[in-house]
């Protein structure tokens, strides 16, 4: 859809809203990385089509973050304070949820919607060959 060119615009266009955060707030965007690069790890190494996984992971990652950079934003008076906020065991665990919600998502739940799907599928077979047992012995047909 989009062309080399606007591809790569869009990536001078990222990389340059990176920049003015890192440059506006050094100290909050040391510690939104640091929280989403558990999910950017994931994002790089997802071997999947489309890189599934890993877009998951980071947009889970991404909204058990937001608690988080806010009160970094609102709290914290220095990177030596916002790393500390952004290290605590609970917010790590929190985050490492979201991302795990993410992976259950993407990977579980095509299988078990499968296997409803081919329940279903069976009861309509089973329900259909009743139907069909029926019509044959009202029309004495057999086959």
């Amino acid at each position: 859809m989009i062309g080399r060119l606007g591809r790569g615009l869009l990536l001078l266009l990222a990389g340059l809203c990176g920049g003015a955060i890192v440059a506006a707030a050094p100290d909050i965007a040391g510690a939104a990385l640091l929280l989403l690069l558990p999910g950017l790890l994931v994002l790089w190494l997802d071997p999947t089509p489309g890189r599934a996984i890993g877009r998951t992971v980071l947009l889970f990652e991404a909204a058990g973050s937001v608690r988080p950079v806010t009160a970094a934003w609102l709290d914290c008076d220095g990177l030596r304070q916002c790393m500390a906020m952004a290290t605590g065991i609970r917010t790590i665990l929190a985050v490492l949820l979201f991302a795990g919600g993410g992976v259950l998502l993407t990977v579980a739940l095509p299988m078990v919607l499968s296997a409803l799907d081919g329940r279903r599928t069976r009861a309509r077979l089973e329900r259909l060959a009743r139907q069909r047992q029926a019509l044959q012995e009202e029309w004495e047909f057999f086959t």
